[in-house]
């Protein structure tokens, strides 16, 4: 007897929900007075967005390490979109970074509350964050350059750098992601 449904229609709709709840997160900052309030939220779905978008870019990397075909191409796909995502939030990250450094800001804030949230925290949440966009780049980059090789041979060296790649861009991502949500849940901008 046939099941109901598969296997793979239950992963994507717990995907499916995990995404919306992860999405819901930012929104909800909608209730805050901040003046940057607006800007909070978009930052925040993209931040998001980002982080989903990358966790299935760095599912695409085991078909490639594999040989599938199709994989380089659908994972330069998702990476040119994990790209995009990630600039857009280093745009409005530094945006906000305005209010976080304002008079009477969170900067001050932390200073004066938790000095070593804003000098461990914050300044390390600021450079690590940076570096997903160069790793992606020239990820992609490598993807383009190497594509047609990679097609034809499986595991190949430059299979591996890319794996490496993704996977430290990843890691930046989510460390990104997670001292960003510790710091608004302390004191938002």
């Amino acid at each position: 007897m046939k099941p109901i449904f598969s296997a793979r229609d239950l992963a994507v709709t717990q995907a499916g929900v995990a995404a919306l709840l992860f999405i819901l997160m930012p929104i909800l900052h909608w209730v805050d007075d901040s003046q940057y309030k607006w800007l909070s939220i978009f930052h925040g779905v993209g931040a998001t967005l980002t982080i989903l978008v990358s966790c299935y870019m760095l599912h695409l990397v085991y078909p490639l390490l594999r040989g599938k075909d199709g994989a380089v191409k659908r994972l330069k796909f998702v990476l040119w979109l994990v790209n995009i995502l990630t600039l857009a939030s280093i745009i409005t990250a530094n945006w906000l970074y305005i209010g976080y450094r304002a008079p009477d800001g969170a900067r001050q804030w932390f200073i004066y509350h938790h000095p070593s949230i804003h000098l461990i925290l914050m300044e390390y949440k600021e450079f690590v964050a940076l570096f997903p966009l160069p790793l992606g780049i020239g990820a992609l980059w490598i993807l383009h350059r190497f594509g047609k090789q990679m097609e034809q041979t499986t595991n190949t060296a430059i299979s591996s750098v890319i794996a490496i790649l993704l996977t430290i861009m990843w890691v930046c991502l989510i460390i990104g992601f997670v001292f960003g949500l510790a710091m608004v849940k302390i004191k938002g901008v």
